[in-house]
């Protein structure tokens, strides 16, 4: 067996392994019970999460998953000396997209003594009184100063180190799941750290497929210059940023033909590819951080040098 289907066994066997012990715990719970809806739920989110094939997907899910056990959820991302907030569900009211715009906006201090630095240095969950720790006021006072009845807060481990915090609350008569926060948790976690080796997995069977197909065809031209015989692996140069951008911004052409012309001639390359464009530049940044170069293939090659047509993207660089 390859290395490429032997890891891809690996993968399949942890998500069949977590799949099958929720099977089995779905039978210890009467299927009419309020316990059987929150395996049946759990059931569900897990296998979303675990096939997630990016950050985006993999942390959307995971918190739609567990705000079915609690009223809001949100989860912030550990950069330097502060927690910065990515998405949640229920924090603001309004569409999803709205309601993550405004908790992108939101910071807090590791300086503070709230329960999101408490859950950080101990690594292990909190709940309770939601004041419990002093400062904890300025986490409500930007959820719209409504106070909870009860709080749960756990780390989110990449790699075995704390990067992040998931915040969950109780409202009214709604009850946190505590347990099943951390199950979905667990397996956000694990599904984190497999997903760069998933990523890999798939680049290298798009790109050894477009290489067959371009053969079989009698063409000569490549798209990524790699050897796909069975003695060499094959391997994209991620080292070199401008060369990492022009690949994958090609591959966004490549898989997407019939959108990327159509977007082309609307003048709304971002507005029909938003969601492919940025994935693509989450996979760029997962190893380099000069945005520029994947910036200026997105102008100068998707868009085919017309920035009218990226209109709604936020350019950093250029």
């Amino acid at each position: 067996m390859s290395a490429n289907n032997l890891i891809s066994s690996k993968i399949e066997e942890v998500k069949a392994g977590l799949i099958n012990d929720l099977d089995q715990l779905k039978g210890l719970y009467s299927p009419g019970g309020e316990s059987g809806s929150n395996i049946n739920d759990m059931h569900k989110y897990i296998k979303k999460i675990s096939s997630s094939v990016n950050q985006i997907n993999l942390i959307s899910n995971l918190l739609k998953g567990i705000n079915l056990f609690c009223s809001r959820t949100a989860i912030f991302l550990l950069r330097d000396d502060k927690l910065v907030g990515w998405g949640g569900s229920g924090i603001i009211e309004g569409e999803e997209e709205t309601s993550n715009k405004e908790i992108k906006k939101m910071f807090f201090s590791l300086s503070a003594d709230t329960s999101f630095k408490a859950v950080l240095e101990s690594k292990k969950p909190f709940s309770g009184d939601p004041m419990s720790h002093p400062d904890n006021h300025l986490i409500y006072s930007r959820f719209g100063n409504k106070t909870p009845q009860s709080v749960f807060v756990v780390p989110f481990f990449v790699k075995g180190k704390p990067q992040a915090v998931i915040y969950s609350d109780s409202l009214d008569e709604k009850k946190i799941s505590e347990k099943e926060i951390e199950i979905i948790t667990t397996v956000g976690e694990m599904s984190m750290d497999l997903l760069p080796i998933k990523q890999k997995i798939i680049a290298r069977v798009k790109t050894q497929e477009y290489e067959e197909e371009k053969e079989s065809k009698g063409k000569t031209d490549t798209l990524l210059k790699v050897d796909v015989s069975p003695s060499k692996p094959i391997e994209i140069k991620e080292s070199d940023p401008e060369r990492m951008a022009r690949v994958i911004v090609n591959d966004i052409i490549l898989y997407n033909k019939k959108r990327v012309e159509d977007a082309r001639a609307q003048k709304k390359v971002y507005q029909i590819l938003k969601g492919t464009i940025l994935q693509s530049k989450e996979l760029y940044m997962n190893k380099h951080s000069d945005l520029r170069p994947f910036e200026i293939q997105l102008l100068e090659t998707l868009a085919d040098g017309d920035r009218e047509s990226l209109e709604g993207y936020e350019f950093e660089t250029i």
